[in-house]
Parts: C-alpha cells; sequence; structure tokens
C-alpha cells in the first residue's frame, strides 16, 4: 500500500472540514430541526418510557410528549408576551423619559462636541428616513424568518414523534452498524449520551430559574420597573453561554438609562448583573451541573463561535449539547480518546503529581520484588 506524504494528509482533512462546514450551512434548515428533535427526544425518553409502563401505546405517549414540549414553549410565550404589553402600557412616560434624554444630549453635544442642534435635527432626520427606506426589505425579512421558525418547529416536532415512537428500531439499527462484541459497548455509550444531554438540560433549566430569581430580586431592590420581566429574560438567554447574560443585560441597562434621573441606576444594573453571572459561572452552574458535561471554557467558546458562524443563534445553543455527544464519543473509541481528553477540563495538577507518585512508588515496589532473593523451602 502506498504510504501518503504529509501534505497530502492535510490537504484531505482540510477539504473534509471545508466539505463538513459546507454541508451543515447548506443543509441548516434540516439539519438543526433533527438535531433538535433529537436532543428533545434523549430528555423525554424517561417520560415516554413512564407512560408506557402506565399501559398507554407508544403513538399515544409519544404524541402526549410532545404536546408536553409545546405547553412549555407556548407558556413562555405567553409569559413574554403578557409582560411585554405590560411595558407597552407605559410608553407614554418612556417617551417622555427618552425625549428629555434626547434633549439632554442634544445639549451636551453642542457645549462640547459644538454640533448646533439643527446639524443633529437633520442627521436625525436623514437617518430616520435611511430607516425607513429599508423598512420594506427588514419587513420582508421578517415575514421570512417567521415562515422559516414555524417550518423549522413544525419539522422538529414531527421528527421528535419518530425519534420517540422508532427508539428501539433506531437503536437496533446502530446495534447492526457494528460486530456482536461491541453491542455492549454500543448500550453503554448510548446511556451515556442520553445521561449526558439529560443532566445537561435539566441542569441548564435550574440554573436559568435560579439566575432568573437573582436577576429579578436585584432589579427590585433597585427600583427597577418590569423587573421580573427583564430578570426572566436575562435568565432565559443563559441557555446561550458566556454571551447570553451579556447581551439579556443590554435591555434593562437601557430601561434604566431611559427612565430613571440618576446614572447611577444603569450602572447599578450592570453591577448587578455582573455579580449574578459571576456567581452563577463559579458557584451555581459548577454545583449544580457539577462534573456532568465536564466541557473546558475553551473548547464551549470555540463550539459556541462555530456554532453561530454556521447556523446562528440555533447553532450557538446547540453546540454544546453536541461537542458533550461527541466528548463521549471520542472517550469510548480508543483512537479518539485523546480528542475527548483535549475537549474535558484539565486534570488537577496535585490530584496528577499525586498519581504520578503512586505510580512511581508502584513501579519501585514491582522492581524491588523482582530483585528480591526467592526463600527455598528446605
Amino acid at each position: 500500500m502506498t504510504k501518503l506524504p504529509g501534505y497530502a494528509k492535510y490537504l484531505i482533512v482540510l477539504a473534509a472540514i471545508v466539505l463538513t462546514a459546507y454541508v451543515l450551512i447548506v443543509a441548516k434548515s434540516i439539519l438543526s430541526p433533527l438535531l433538535t428533535a433529537l436532543i428533545l427526544a434523549l430528555l423525554l425518553h424517561p417520560f415516554g418510557s413512564w407512560l408506557e409502563r402506565l399501559k398507554i401505546p407508544r403513538g399515544i405517549s409519544s404524541v402526549l410528549s410532545i404536546v408536553f414540549v409545546v405547553l412549555v414553549i407556548a407558556g413562555l410565550f405567553y409569559f413574554f408576551s403578557a409582560q411585554v404589553r405590560n411595558i407597552g402600557s407605559d410608553l407614554n412616560t418612556i417617551e417622555a423619559k427618552f425625549n428629555q434624554v434626547i434633549d439632554q444630549s442634544s445639549a451636551w453635544m453642542e457645549s462640547t462636541i459644538g454640533i448646533a442642534p439643527q446639524e443633529q435635527t437633520n442627521y436625525l432626520k436623514d437617518s430616520i428616513t435611511s430607516l425607513l427606506r429599508g423598512s420594506t426589505s427588514f419587513l420582508s425579512r421578517t415575514v421570512s424568518a417567521t415562515a422559516g421558525f414555524f417550518t423549522a418547529f413544525f419539522l422538529a416536532m414531527i421528527s421528535l414523534f419518530f425519534f420517540l415512537y422508532y427508539r428501539k428500531f433506531f437503536l437496533d439499527f446502530l446495534y447492526r452498524l457494528f460486530s456482536p462484541a461491541n453491542h455492549s459497548v454500543v448500550g453503554e455509550t448510548v446511556v451515556k449520551i442520553e445521561k449526558v444531554v439529560r443532566s445537561y438540560i435539566l441542569g441548564l433549566f435550574t440554573v436559568i430559574l435560579i439566575v432568573g430569581v437573582l436577576n429579578t430580586t436585584g432589579l427590585m431592590i433597585l427600583g427597577i420597573e418590569h423587573a421580573v420581566f427583564f430578570g426572566a429574560l436575562a435568565a432565559v438567554l443563559t441557555i446561550i453561554p458566556y454571551i447570553g447574560v451579556f447581551v439579556g443585560s443590554l435591555l434593562p441597562i437601557l430601561f434604566a438609562l431611559v427612565t430613571k434621573d440618576s446614572i447611577w441606576y444603569p450602572i447599578g444594573v450592570a453591577l448587578i448583573f455582573w455579580a449574578v453571572q459571576f456567581l452563577e459561572g463559579n458557584f451555581i452552574t459548577p454545583n449544580v451541573v457539577g462534573g456532568r458535561v465536564s466541557i473546558n471554557p475553551f473548547a464551549a467558546i470555540l463550539a459556541l463561535f462555530f456554532g453561530g458562524m454556521i447556523w446562528g443563534a440555533i447553532g450557538m445553543i446547540l453546540s454544546i449539547p453536541i461537542l458533550a455527544i461527541m466528548k463521549v464519543i471520542f472517550d469510548t473509541v480508543p483512537s479518539m480518546r485523546p480528542y475527548g481528553f483535549l475537549l474535558g477540563n484539565p486534570p488537577d495538577e496535585l490530584a496528577l503529581e499525586s498519581r504520578k507518585m503512586r505510580l512511581k512508588n508502584i513501579g519501585k515496589r514491582f522492581q524491588q520484588s523482582k530483585k528480591a532473593p526467592v526463600k527455598q523451602k528446605a
């Protein structure tokens, strides 16, 4: 067999990566709902099995699982829409405060930078005109995105039904891919993947609940109106790790800047979200999720950026569960274990040093036992 040179191997790997990324981008409308449905099926498998133990047919239990997901999503939409309506009732007050902020900013720009109010007004008129010109294309993009969302949601729910209904069929397919000698490893890997995904999602929901309570409490203490909405919105955005909390804090900071008379209120809001983010990253998530999904932060950040670059927001949400599934597979396949080690958290240096010392002592005792003279029986 001809051995390929190093540059040829590099080109083959590079071509495979580029081709994979291209297929993921082109097939986003199909693959992203399928992966979402697969992760939801892994999460809902115990619920479906419990319904089947109650003598409920598998088809009906699968439909009930989908109904449960739809009710949860509908409840979230109803909650946020109700909160938005409450904010809408205060639009007159917000508009007056906003105009006051604009007037103060205009006076500051005139006294500091030297831009006359007339020039500022002309600039605002030009900006509004260009915004109105682009409103038609923005509206068409919004309608297209909404239609795409409902199409993807419908495909995800259909796929979820079949993943739940045919789960034993798909598992049998996995067994047929491998020799009978590896069936035990396949079964253990499937169980580990299901456990990791379920632990991550349930742990994430718990973290969202705790963070939402902390955000809302801090905003209430500070006297920010609609604290429940802002606190819950920022908590839900923690689904996107590292970035979601930052994005969720911008809206209440701007709201405090417009509605309050002192600059210390938006600063206080920023400090509250910073403190909650610190608690979430260092205490809440490590203790709630723990070592169930042992992905190091650097790998998680890279997965977030690549997921966002390929699939947008849904890619960022799915990136961590997919990375956790990949780590379980890498840890199972002997040739891929170095990559699983790279994705995981680095071992503690003290524990690693202690392990090296134990192995060294075991080696010494083994060498001494080989050198020791063997006593012969009389």
